[in-house]
C-alpha cells in the first residue's frame, strides 16, 4: 500500500496543539470522572442507605461549570464549531476565504466578549460573596473558569487561522 499523499494525509499538526490540547483533555477527563463518581455514589447511598452525600448538587454544579469551560477550547481545537457552509462552498475561493476570515474574527470577538463578561461577573461574585445554596461554595472560580475557557478558545481560533 502506498503512502498517503499530502492531500490525503491532511494538514500537518501544529506543535502548539499538543501543548494546548493534552492538559485540557486530562483535566476534563478527571473532572468528568469525579462528577460521574459523585453522581453514582450519591445515587447508591441515597437508594440503599437513605443517606445521600450532603451538598452533592453543589459539588456537581461547580464541577460541571469547569467541565463546560474546558470543553470550549477543545471544541475549537477539534474543529467542532457549528458551521453551515453549504452555500459558501459554491462561491469562488476568494469569497470563501473572506467569509472564513470574517466568521473567525466574529467568533474571536464573541468569545473575547464572553470571557470579559465572565471575568467581570467573577469579580462581582467575589465582591458580593455569591455562593451555592447548601455548602456555600463560591461561584467566582466557576466564572473565572468560563472566562479562561472562552479566552483560550479565542486564542485557539487565532492560532488555527494563522497556522492554516
Amino acid at each position: 500500500m502506498a503512502a498517503p499523499t499530502p492531500d490525503e494525509a491532511g494538514p500537518p499538526e501544529a506543535g502548539w496543539r499538543k501543548w494546548f490540547e493534552v492538559p485540557l483533555v486530562l483535566c476534563g477527563a478527571a473532572i468528568i470522572f469525579v462528577l460521574m463518581g459523585l453522581s453514582v455514589t450519591d445515587a447508591l447511598l441515597r437508594s440503599f442507605f437513605n443517606a445521600p452525600i450532603f451538598g452533592a448538587n453543589d459539588y456537581a454544579q461547580i464541577l460541571l461549570s469547569f467541565a463546560v469551560a474546558i470543553s470550549f477550547p477543545l471544541c475549537v481545537l477539534s474543529g467542532r464549531l457549528i458551521a453551515i457552509d453549504t452555500l459558501a462552498r459554491r462561491l469562488p475561493v476568494p469569497i470563501q476565504k473572506t467569509l472564513d476570515w470574517t466568521t473567525t474574527i466574529l467568533g474571536i470577538v464573541m468569545l473575547a466578549y464572553v470571557a470579559w463578561r465572565s471575568f467581570s461577573n467573577a469579580l462581582e461574585a467575589s465582591e458580593f460573596g455569591e455562593t451555592t445554596l447548601l455548602l456555600q461554595l463560591p461561584f467566582a472560580p466557576s466564572y473565572y473558569a468560563v472566562a479562561a475557557g472562552c479566552a483560550l478558545s479565542a486564542l485557539g481560533l487565532i492560532l488555527e487561522r494563522l497556522t492554516k
